[in-house]
């Protein structure tokens, strides 16, 4: 029995008998043949045995195109999915004060924001009630 290349997405490193191996997640390999798996860009994963560059997706927190490095999403926006979509701001009432977040964090009871929200302290009192940015409010005594 003859030799025969790996196909796209498995590797073979070592000369010898051996089976070829699937690229690991986070990896990909786009040519017959190969003897080791290349990286996803950075912040980018893939699923085991990929064989193109685009297969890699942005993870969670981080946006960009498919095969390309991403960027971590901005304070106030988040993305809770792998993939190319973009960041999403934070709706009302919530907020997020670090960068890269999959979800926004609800403000205290009796407090509101506005969209997009970056800290905290954008949680104010709502009306009729009383209390400090950022803390849960209590209604204003009559």
């Amino acid at each position: 029995a003859g030799c025969s290349a790996c196909s796209v997405g498995m590797y073979k490193a070592l000369n010898g008998s051996g089976s070829c191996v699937a690229c690991s997640a986070g990896g990909y390999l786009n040519v017959t043949g190969g003897t080791a798996c290349l990286s996803c860009p950075g912040n980018s994963s893939s699923a085991a045995m990929s064989d193109e560059l685009t297969d890699c997706r942005c993870n969670a927190g981080f946006e960009g195109a498919n095969g390309t490095e991403c960027a971590a999403c901005g304070v106030g926006y988040y993305k809770g999915v792998n993939g190319s979509s973009p960041c999403l701001a934070c709706g009302t009432g919530t907020y997020l004060d670090v960068q890269g977040g999959t979800v926004c964090s609800s403000c205290p009871s009796n407090t509101s924001s506005l969209g997009g929200s970056d800290a905290l302290t954008d949680c104010i009192c709502l009306a009729g009630t009383e209390g400090s940015d950022g803390a849960a409010c209590t209604p204003c005594e009559l």
